[in-house]
């Protein structure tokens, strides 16, 4: 039988941790509510720059675009994002898995977040540059932004970003998007019917000014939609260590209850013994009176 003062010891404790794991999880309903909406408002401006991004891929001075073109020199070149404070279950680790699937050894690993970044540290083509670059905010992709496009064509003849796409407030999944070089859409040979939108200035002053913008979209898009899974995801983690807190409480106090009881009885058969021997030694001392 468990002592009662370890009993009371330990539901204490799971109590504390309960009221903890409890206000985690209000807190990250909040914070996954606000980066949802964020992630829905670029989304919207995101794609509307992919569409755009597509007419002018169609056009003749896209072919001769370095964006358009995957170089024939330099490594691949892949974005990993993290989390930063973890407590949110398999979250990195479905992310390095699949990431890992998906790099060779020569491919150069980019991670962005503490845990990306102590998963990597040891691996030979590594970029340590954007390791504590994780924070959803325009300044941040703008940053990052401008240094993949710097990297892009001598260094690295493909990037792309590998993070957690949030399909629901209860699903996501780590996806591979490549950001450079940008692809072209299919036109089944008849880039002219595609193509019913003039271009001013020019064709080419267009796309090289609205590159840096698509890049810098598809970055934010990227930390935006990743924060918003990992608020997600440790509002599931912090949700099922409430409920087995929740099932451990209650287990714990049946025991504790138990083995109050169990004291209880033990001492009330020790008073009647000890009642029945004192009656039985006054009975005798009466008898040899």
């Amino acid at each position: 039988m468990s002592n009662l003062s370890d009993i009371r010891r330990r539901l204490t404790s799971v109590r504390q941790t309960r009221q903890i794991t409890g206000a985690m999880e209000t807190v990250s309903v909040a914070k996954m509510r606000k980066a949802t909406e964020r992630f829905e408002k670029c989304r919207a401006y995101t794609e509307l720059l992919g569409r755009i991004m597509s007419l002018a891929a169609t056009g003749e001075q896209a072919r001769s675009s370095r964006y358009f073109t995957r170089p024939k020199s330099g490594k691949r070149s892949v974005v990993v994002l993290s989390t930063d404070k973890g407590l949110c279950g398999g979250f990195d680790h479905d992310i390095f898995r699949f990431a890992d699937s998906v790099c060779d050894d020569d491919t150069i690993v980019m991670p962005i977040g503490q845990s990306a970044c102590e998963h990597y540290k040891d691996r030979a083509a590594v970029d340590l540059s954007f390791g504590n670059a994780y924070n959803a905010e325009h300044d941040t992709a703008q940053k990052i932004s401008d240094k993949l496009l710097s990297l892009f064509g001598d260094a690295s003849n493909e990037i792309s970003v590998i993070y957690s796409a949030m399909y629901s407030h209860t699903a996501w999944k780590p996806v591979r998007r490549i950001i450079l070089p940008i692809e072209k859409p299919e036109t089944n040979g008849n880039v002219e019917a595609t193509r019913i939108t003039l271009f001013e200035p020019s064709e080419r002053d267009i796309i090289e000014r609205l590159v840096p913008m698509y890049v810098s979209a598809v970055v934010y898009a990227a930390l935006a939609g990743n924060a918003a899974a990992e608020h997600s995801a440790r509002r599931a983690a912090m949700s099922a260590a409430t409920e087995s807190a929740d099932e451990l409480i209650a287990k714990l106090s049946v025991e504790y209850n138990r083995a109050r009881q169990s004291s209880v009885t033990e001492q009330i058969i020790e008073i009647i013994g000890s009642t029945a021997a004192l009656n039985d030694q006054g009975a005798d001392y009466e008898k040899n009176s």
